[in-house]
Formats: C-alpha cells, structure tokens, sequence
C-alpha cells in the first residue's frame, strides 16, 4: 500500500515539474509569442492549481463520508483520464484553450494527497504513521528530480506532449492497483456534503488566487483585481456564516478553531508562501540568468531529490519518537539559512544548488512535521477534510508567495542592449530584486518558526496516546 501511494506522489510530481520549464515549447506548438504572450502560457500552471484548491475540500469531505478509498480511486481515474486529454490536446485541437480545460480537469486529481495521508491514518499502524508520512513526502522530491532531469531528456527529445504521453500507463496501472489492492478505511463520518458550502470556498479561492495570479499584468490598482478581491473577502464572510448556520457544514468551525490546527494552518501558509516564492525566483535565475534547458535545471535540482529522500523517512522516525512540534520549527529555520546564502551567494550555479538542498531539508522537515501535526490533532472521522484545508492553505500560500515575487522582479530591472546595434532587447531583474525576494522569504519563515513554538509539544505518537477523538460542538452539530 505505501508502495503505491508513494508511486502516486513520483507520478504527479514527474508532470508538474516540467509544467513550468517547458511552457516555451508549448508556447512555441500553438503559435504564442515570447515573452509578450507568457500571461497567458502561464495559465497551464495556474489553473490546475485553481481547480485543484476547489476540488481539494469537496474531495476530502466526500471521502470521510463515503469511504477515502472509493473517493482516492475516482480521483486517480480522473487524474489519469485527464494527463490522457492533456497530452492529447494538441491533436484534438489548434485551440490552447482545449490544453487549459484538459488542464483544468487534470487539477481534479490534486485530491489525491489528503485522500492518501488520511487512509494512511486509517489503515497503518499507530507507530508507523510517522514513518510513511515521511516516506511519501520524500517522494515529492524524488518525482521532481525524475521530472526535471528525465522529464527535461524527454521534452527536449520527443515534445512537452511525451511528458503526459510517457506517464499514462503507469497512471492507470496505479489506479487499478488502488481500487483492486487496497483495503477500504473503515472509518466513516456521518455527514452530507455542504455543497452551498463548497460554492462560497470556491468563489473565494477562484477569485482570490485569479487576483492574486493576474494582479501584477493588470495592475493591483485595476477595477477588475479590486473587485475580485472584494468577491473574495464578501464570498468568505458567506462561507464562515453558512459554516456556523447549517446542521453539515463543510468544516466544522469548531475544529478549524482547535489551537494546533488553526496554528499549523497558518503555518502552511507561511510555508507555501516563503519556499515557492523563492523558488520560483531561482527557475527563472537558471533560465534567464544561467541559460540553462529543462535538463540541465533537472540537473541542478537533483540534490534537493537527493536530500528529500534521504531525510523524508528520517523525519519521520524523529516524529515518531519526538512529536511533530519541533521538527516543523526546524522546518522553518532551516530554510532560512538557505535563503540568506542565497542573499549573499548566488552569482554561480554551485551557489543555487548551496541553497537549493538547504531549502529542500528544510521542506522535508515542515512537510512531514505539519501532515502529522494535523493528523494527530484531528478527529479519526475528519481527517481528510482536515488534510485537504491543510494543502488548500498551503497551495494558497504557493500561489501568492510567487505572484509577491513577480512583483519585486518587476520593481526592479536594468534594460538589456544588443552589443551591437545597441538596441534595447528588453529588461532583466536585477541584483536588488534577488536580494529582496531572498529576504522576504526569511522573513515569512521567521515568522512561521515563531508560530510553531506554540504548538503542543506532542510527543505520544509512537504511543498511540495522540489520536484521541476530542470533542467539539456548538450545538447544531451532529455528533460524531
């Protein structure tokens, strides 16, 4: 079972690495220019994690309530039938647009990771949850490594289409294996699904993260940035009430309120927000500053896999003994001593790679500690609701985080001449903006490693003492 679930994480990893570094290619097979039409290129990353931040909830929720087995194997064949449509697009239509809808169903399948964390939680043992969370986070980093390095080979030898072309069997092998191998969770919550619930969280990340994605093209100060911001703060005033007033709220009030989770929540933010914002920061580096192809960014980024899958189940077994408290706070002050390298260093690749495996130990140490913070602070019946606003916070951050960077880029840039003819060939970030991206993402881990002190320092994991069922309520809940 850890088997497979680990595969799923490699296998989705492998395709979104390379969204990014091939969008080039992409542009190129449907006519898009670059970098004037690169708004719109950028779309194929943006809306999968559009839908997938809507699609998240609703799936966790159905699978507390359903069975997180039934609902992990419908996601998967989505998932699978979708990198089929994607990859296909290009020969079912000139249109980019039928790329962006394949695109848009493909980000249905992000539902699979709460679904995978909270079966785990289900089906393992009590001293082993650790440890397999630690395993199938390692697998992130380990399927962007064969993403970039393999996945860059094969855009660079056959197409960017080979990137979906390449994973469809083993997408629907796994989902086969999932629904005719694994056991189903026992474990059920009964509830209904809050579907008007689920509308008003929808509005609120469709509008928040499109602002937030379009505001620096358009301009923070546009009509249309401005009123999809107010949509998003009018639609979240809608959630929290209709939350607090129907009998099936989506997420309990109640449970968003206990001290560890609404900590870790916030905390996921930061995590989201600090690390991709540099990130992003640093494939750009390579691409326009180093002039480096998919592959060889692939190459750059291999000791971050490395040291993701060295320290992901080693984590693990320290959560085990530990708790997970203080190996987040370690997952947050980690990365920041990469970051301030990286403020100082970063004029050679070397220095990149430096700061790059410092981050990547850093992430593994807050994303194996956060899961199962969440985990043993959440009732048995919730946990994947739970998982899924968990990842929907920290995807949240990655969007913003990112688009925050985009904007210091943009604040700070030297023309760039022809040698030659001294014509102006456009505009490139300077030093000033790399410092400064650099800078905030220290800042916002500062800031997050400050918040994690207050967690419970919960140490009975390998006991089995901390997944008691608390008790909530606020009078118009049913019970658990």
């Amino acid at each position: 079972m850890l088997l497979v679930l680990a595969s799923i994480a490699i296998m989705v990893m492998y395709v979104e690495a390379m969204a990014f570094p091939s969008l080039e290619k992409v542009m190129a097979s449907y006519g898009l220019q670059y970098p004037s039409d690169l708004p719109l290129a950028s779309w194929i990353i943006t809306i999968y994690l559009l839908v997938g931040a809507v699609a998240i909830p609703v799936f966790g929720k159905l699978g507390d309530i359903y069975g997180k087995k039934k609902m992990l194997t419908i996601a998967m064949l989505i998932y699978s039938i979708a990198v089929t449509m994607t990859g296909f697009s290009r020969d079912i239509s000139d249109s980019f647009y039928v790329l962006l809808a394949a695109r848009a169903f493909q980000g249905l399948g992000m539902s699979m990771f709460p679904l995978a964390f909270s079966l785990i939680r289900d089906e393992f043992p009590v001293e082993r949850i650790a440890v397999a969370q630690g395993v199938i986070s390692a697998m992130f980093g380990v399927g962007t490594a064969v993403g970039f390095v393999i996945g860059g080979f094969v855009v660079d030898k056959w197409g960017w289409q080979w990137t979906y072309h390449t994973i469809i069997p083993f997408a629907f092998a796994a989902t086969a294996f999932v629904a005719f191998k694994i056991r189903e969770s026992p474990i059920r919550l009964e509830s209904k699904v809050d579907y008007v619930g689920a509308s008003f969280l929808a509005l609120v990340l469709m509008s928040f993260l499109v602002a937030v994605t379009e505001g620096n093209e358009r301009g923070w100060t546009d009509p249309v940035i401005l009123s999809l911001f107010a949509i998003s703060v009018v639609a979240l005033i809608g959630f929290v009430v209709r939350q607090t007033d129907t009998i099936y709220p989506l997420v309990r009030p109640s449970l968003m309120k206990v001290r560890d989770i609404a900590i870790t929540n916030t905390v996921a933010f930061f995590i989201g927000f600090g690390l991709f914002g540099a990130q992003s920061v640093i494939a750009l580096m390579a691409q326009f500053k180093f002039n480096l192809d998919p592959l060889h960014t692939g190459i750059l980024m291999l000791p971050v896999s490395i040291i993701s899958l060295i320290l992901g189940p080693t984590v693990g077994l320290l959560v085990k003994r530990r708790g997970p408290k203080w190996p987040m706070v370690a997952g947050m002050l980690i990365p920041i001593i990469g970051f301030m390298y990286l403020y100082f260093f970063h004029e050679t690749q070397t220095d990149l790679v430096v700061g790059l495996t410092i981050m990547g130990g850093g992430m593994s140490f807050a994303m194996v500690g956060s899961i199962n913070m969440i985990i043993i602070s959440t009732p048995q019946r919730e946990t994947a609701i739970s998982s899924a606003m968990n990842m929907v916070i920290r995807t949240s951050g990655g969007v913003v985080g990112p688009a925050v960077a985009t904007v210091i880029l943009s604040a700070y840039k030297d023309p760039v001449y022809n040698p030659v003819t001294h014509e102006l060939l456009g505009f490139i970030s300077n030093e000033t903006a790399y410092h400064y991206v650099f800078l905030m993402s220290a800042i916002v881990m500062a800031f997050a490693a400050l918040m994690a002190i207050f967690l419970t320092d919960k140490r009975a994991l390998g006991e089995g003492k901390g997944f008691a069922v608390r008790s909530f309520g606020n009078g118009k809940e049913p019970k658990l």
